[in-house]
């Protein structure tokens, strides 16, 4: 089996010569070094790797300029790059759009490095990797919160610790629905409350007391989850996920189920508020 290419691009000398011996022996790839951002580039002008590690912050070079020149390469354009740094946040923001980007935090266990490196030496580079992570769930939170606060007048939102939804059965009566679509995924989200909670947020957004959830108010819930999508579809689309549009639907009845798939993860997000609980469930697998 023909060995892999692994690129090191690391302005510290020490650190570049301890990555190539260790990642080496680890990854048993073919290592190549470069000490700024004008070498590593040059060394990819002939050569395709399979996995580029770098740090964000190089020699010769503006943060992105060695990202953006790879992408428009003809040997590197899909080629995963892991940028080990020790400003990772900042990274992620000056890097979000960018497809097929890791992170992980300097310093790191070598061990911990060559295990990233080998997973990504390992996908088919053409693809988004898709999975739940914080970057991906983080703007639906974010959007519930503006939503029902700015259209609701819902305040003291807190969301809390996401989990998966188990064998219980949650006492909700009524859910705004929505199916959500892209290359690389497909399942839905929800918003989700009993009829207490939502007919006082109802009342709030019609600014008017409603008394029984009837046809003429439940389209709320629909109008709800259209606004948080919206607002996420912009945010995640922008980092590459190209969420399809979707057209937002009502569920209603005691403790329902919002996908019927078992074999599915449920991701369940808890808020608090000051008119009461609500639930955001998020089902999604990749395709």
């Amino acid at each position: 089996m023909a060995r892999k290419f692994l690129l090191i691009a690391e302005a510290d000398e020490e650190m570049r010569q301890q990555l190539t011996t260790e990642l080496e022996d680890l990854t048993q790839m073919i290592v190549v070094a470069a000490g700024d951002g004008i070498q590593a580039f040059q060394k990819t002008r002939n050569q395709k790797f399979d996995v580029i590690l770098t740090d964000f912050k190089l020699a010769k070079i503006t943060e992105l300029q060695l990202i953006t020149a790879l992408r428009e390469s003809t040997n590197n354009t899909y080629t995963p790059i892991l940028i080990y740094t020790k400003d990772t946040e900042d990274a992620k923001v000056k890097t979000r759009g960018i497809k097929s980007i890791e992170f992980i935090d300097k310093p790191a266990e070598y061990q911990k490095i060559s295990d990233k490196i080998i997973e990504l030496s390992k996908l088919d580079p053409t693809k988004k990797k898709f999975k739940i992570d914080v970057d991906f769930i983080n703007p639906f939170i974010d959007s519930s919160i503006k939503t029902l606060n700015g259209l609701c007048g819902v305040s003291s939102i807190e969301a809390q610790k996401p989990h998966l939804l188990g064998e219980e059965v949650l006492e909700v009566d009524i859910s705004g629905t929505l199916a959500i679509t892209s290359p690389y995924f497909k399942g839905s989200i929800a918003i989700t409350f009993d009829d207490n909670v939502y007919k006082k947020i109802i009342s709030k957004m019609l600014e008017e007391n409603i008394g029984d959830i009837d046809l003429n108010n439940q389209d709320g819930a629909a109008e709800i989850i259209n606004i948080i999508f919206g607002q996420t579809k912009a945010v995640l689309n922008q980092r590459g996920y190209s969420l399809d549009r979707a057209i937002p639907s009502v569920m209603r009845g005691r403790g329902h189920k919002i996908y019927q798939d078992s074999k599915i993860p449920v991701l369940l997000v808890p808020f608090r508020s000051d008119l009461g609980k609500f639930w955001m469930q998020i089902c999604v697998k990749a395709i």
